[in-house]
């Protein structure tokens, strides 16, 4: 008999969201906190599409009440002050939730903690490194350390979802095929008054040279992420982001507290599953963290693999929901979550031909005068939703 029905390795987003919805399914979980990648979250905005699975797991009021929503994004162009905007009202008619929901990632972790600690059913290890994972045939063996040494468990299953640098994934002996951008990612938090510039909560900045986005984080504190190329040293980084800011805000004054770099990938695992070790999240696949296509994706192999995996463990179902769990999931960022991502970071950073620009303007200026056309150009996060494992097996 093994020690535990589940392990979840790794306790960022995707970890802490699987691991309380199998436990709220009744599942035995012991979550291994195996640490940041030391890559910082470019993010603080969560899509509408995202939701209502926060709301099924029963942490979205604990969530709402932390952080704000806003109904509203925008563009702006910034050489010539032009500025489009979005209002998500006009997804009232196919969501309870037609807004962005501000939280910061780490705020939102501590809820799904809190959450957690209330399920009987669950262990957590904190501070350990997984140093080996063993596939034997009804289960899976890790050897795991930490400060008063090694220790091994035995689990019916396995979850990888610790980070682009997955021990799991490596230990399975799985490449991460894809590419480097030559660009890095540059996240800081600002302190200055963005919305008196005409900034929305959520802003897609563009421009060849200072695109970047910009999402308020709270009152005064806005997370402002940018590309420049990876040849520069990231010593300047400050007197470059101090230049960019000068360029945006003028002579408004602005206090940077914090800045951070990564590098910008495009990969995926060729498998999101291996006998019984499944792969989620950055662990599984990742793409320019400065677009926010990587955490949608995320959350929603969350989703999905909560629903298959608990049929599984719980034997409403048999395994093959987990390949199609695998499958789709891999198939939804081939198809969606790499090209979108690929796609907006263009927009935002990568367009210098003014007739170019001025075409893709033209798709966004219709669609914000246009309801069912907005309507039309915020249901594509759901392209990233893919298919229920579940719902097709029975088909």
């Amino acid at each position: 008999m093994n020690d535990v029905q589940v392990v979840v390795a790794g306790a960022d987003l995707t970890g802490l969201t699987t691991a309380l919805g199998l436990a709220r399914a009744g599942i035995d979980v012991l979550v291994a906190d195996t640490g940041c990648d030391g890559i910082a979250a470019a993010h603080c905005a969560h899509d509408w599409s995202v939701l209502p699975g926060l709301d099924r797991l029963g942490v979205l009021d604990d969530a709402l009440r932390t952080g704000f929503t806003s109904a509203r994004w925008c563009l702006r162009v910034l050489r010539t002050g032009e500025r489009i905007d979005f209002d998500l009202g006009a997804l009232a008619p196919v969501t309870p939730f037609p807004f962005t929901l501000h939280i910061e990632q780490a705020a939102l972790c501590r809820i799904l903690v809190r959450h957690l600690a209330a399920q009987p059913s669950v262990r957590v290890l904190r501070d350990v490194r997984l140093s080996e994972i063993t596939r034997y045939g009804d289960g899976v063996e890790l050897a795991f350390d930490d400060a008063t040494g090694a220790h091994r468990l035995r689990a019916d299953w396995v979850v990888g979802s610790d980070g682009a640098r997955s021990a799991v994934r490596r230990g399975l002996g799985l490449g991460f095929p894809g590419y480097t951008w030559p660009e890095r990612c540059v996240t800081a938090v600002v302190e200055a008054d963005f919305a008196r510039q005409g900034y929305a909560a959520t802003t897609l900045q563009v421009d060849a040279r200072f695109g970047a986005v910009v999402q308020r984080a709270d009152d005064n504190c806005w997370r402002y992420t940018f590309a420049e190329p990876s040849t520069l040293p990231e010593a300047g980084v400050a007197d470059r982001l101090s230049n960019a800011l000068r360029n945006v805000l003028g002579d408004a004054p602005a206090r940077i507290l914090e800045n951070r770099c990564a590098r910008k990938h495009q990969r995926t695992a060729p498998t999101y599953r291996l006998g019984r070790v499944l792969l989620a999240g950055e662990a599984a696949h990742v793409t320019n963290r400065m677009t926010g296509h990587s955490p949608m994706t995320a959350f929603f192999d969350a989703f999905h693999l909560i629903d298959a995996l608990s049929a599984v463990v719980t034997g409403q179902a048999g395994d093959i929901v987990l390949d199609e769990y695998a499958r789709d999931r891999k198939r939804v960022f081939d198809d969606h979550a790499a090209p979108m991502s690929a796609a907006r970071h263009h927009l935002i950073s990568q367009i210098s031909a003014r007739r170019e620009l001025e075409t893709e303007l033209a798709y966004y200026r219709s669609a914000a005068a246009h309801p069912d056309d907005l309507r039309d150009l915020m249901l594509l996060s759901r392209d990233l939703e893919g298919r229920s494992p579940m719902k097709e097996t029975k088909n």
